[in-house]
């Protein structure tokens, strides 16, 4: 008797039973057995009740918990195989056209020169131009992005072409010229719009959701993420290899991860309320479909004011703008745009309009008196693309785009072996292929757009590319398609290994 009640009324095997089942519920449920059975035995009814009681809870919560978690990694797994390659090319698009303007730098030697001494002003720059095409109209003129760039003006000449010249701001000396089509245009457009209009950008910006879906399923179902910064498990395969490094470098690109995804659903939101809304695009513009609408003027070249008197104007207005570009005609306007000292906007945030023939500022933007809504407005691009801190924050987003390109098809990749092992994901694997199919098709067809264009002017009309430029590109668009292809390949060779393990078994 004194050894059952020292067995059923000591509370503190209660407490240990309870440690135990947290620490392992399968060694608890055979120990729950084996208690059961032992009280049976002695009839014992109510030691039974009270032991059950006690660790039953427990299972089933630590049950419920695996469950909820295979839910949020199945999610994951679909967004990740559905969307992969469609994120993969966005990002792959987007993370190129960070550097966009380096790129061309290193591709077109006519871009490139050696800082010495102190670079000349814009008027000095134009004068250049202008006296080297003096039958050409200009177009605008940009300062250079760094001391070894080259300055940029747009040109149209006689043929009525549309051409970029450089100009060495040290020496004042043309260096070269080129079309405009070039890296960063192509670039820019393939990330907004893949050159397929309005669907194109809408189907961008909708990626957003699933990426930042990825993100949030991710945090519920690997647990403790906010410890593992720094682990990284040793692997015996190249599948455990590669999902430790999907972990790890995920979870080093949150951040960014919420970046690119909230400013994409905005890019998204800004177009639909001003398509759909207020038919609002800019806060000031010479458009009528702006807060500050600037009425549109017939412009004439001949009764301007020079170049360098109107800049002198607009510089005397606005002593703190750093002037990047200038537009000569903008809807009849002369248009300046820089930075100052506001945090992370683009140029945009801060500019002038002129009355080209008398000098007269029409319009003068300052980035600090706008409202919050526009200011946000214009530090869209910058916080997107990274380049609010020159090359350095560029470089941080380059390769952390390479990242998101790297996450999205190594979810893929990984999806793929554990097809190879199992018939089960089957169903998922045929969607897999048509939406990978769907992406490469629409990737493939619609890339050429720019250089088909081009090519299909002939005569004296026709440009072409700079070799440089065009070395890059194709090569740029070669890789992509082939790195496409080879991952609907991946997962059809997957599919087969499975389907044939099925019907063997």
């Amino acid at each position: 008797m004194a050894f059952r009640s020292l067995l059923y009324s000591d509370s503190c095997l209660i407490n240990k039973l309870k440690a135990i089942a947290c620490k392992n519920v399968e060694r608890i449920e055979i120990r729950i057995l084996k208690w059961v059975k032992f009280a049976n035995d002695l009839g014992k009814e109510k030691m039974h009740d009270q032991e059950v009681a006690v660790v039953s809870p427990l299972i089933a919560v630590s049950k419920a918990k695996t469950q909820s978690s295979q839910v949020w990694f199945d999610w994951h797994s679909w967004l990740g195989v559905i969307t992969g390659l469609l994120l993969f090319i966005i990002c792959w698009g987007g993370t190129f056209a960070v550097l966009s303007f380096e790129l061309d730098w290193l591709a077109n030697p006519d871009q490139r020169v050696q800082a010495a001494g102190e670079a000349g002003s814009l008027e000095e720059i134009y004068q250049s131009v202008a006296d080297a095409y003096p039958n050409a109209s200009i177009l605008g003129a940009s300062a250079p992005l760094y001391t070894n760039f080259a300055a940029e003006v747009g040109i149209r000449n006689e043929l009525n072409q549309s051409r970029r010249v450089y100009v060495d701001p040290y020496t004042l000396e043309i260096t070269g010229e080129a079309p405009r089509l070039n890296i960063q245009r192509y670039l820019r457009d393939f990330h907004r719009r893949l050159f397929t209009g309005n669907f194109g950008f809408y189907l961008i910006c909708l990626a957003s959701f699933p990426l930042i879906g990825s993100m949030v399923t991710s945090l519920f179902f690997y647990k403790r993420w906010w410890r593992r910064f720094f682990e990284f498990k040793s692997a015996r395969t190249v599948r455990t290899f590669v999902s430790n490094l999907h972990r790890l470098v995920g979870l080093w690109a949150l951040w960014f991860v919420l970046i690119i995804a909230v400013t994409g659903i905005w890019y998204m939101f800004e177009q639909i309320r001003a398509v759909y809304v207020d038919n609002i695009f800019a806060y000031s513009d010479a458009i009528p479909a702006a807060v500050v609408p600037i009425p549109i003027l017939e412009y004439d070249s001949s009764t301007a004011l020079p170049f360098q008197e109107l800049l002198g104007i607009a510089r005397e207005a606005r002593p703190d703008i750093d002037i990047a570009s200038v537009t000569l005609n903008r809807n009849g306007y002369f248009y300046v745009l820089g930075q100052t000292d506001n945090l992370l906007v683009r140029n945009r945030a801060n500019k002038i309009f002129l009355l080209p023939n008398t000098g007269e500022v029409i319009y003068n933007q300052r980035g600090e008196e706008l409202s919050p809504y526009w200011y946000w407005s214009n530090m869209a691009d910058p916080v997107h693309f990274g380049n609010f801190g020159g090359l350095t924050s560029k470089l941080i987003w380059f390769i952390f785009g390479l990242v998101l390109s790297f996450l999205s098809l190594s979810g893929v990749w990984l999806f793929a072996k554990r097809l190879s092992r199992s018939s089960k994901f089957q169903a998922k694997a045929l969607y897999t292929i048509v939406a990978l199919f769907s992406v490469s098709f629409w990737f493939m067809f619609n890339s050429p757009e720019p250089f088909m264009a081009m090519a299909a002017v002939t005569g004296e009309q026709a440009q072409q590319l700079v070799p440089g430029v065009k070395v890059f590109l194709y090569s740029w668009l070669i890789l992509t398609s082939l790195m496409c292809l080879s991952w609907i390949y991946l997962i059809y060779a997957n599919y087969r290994i499975a389907e044939r393990k099925n019907v063997s078994g």
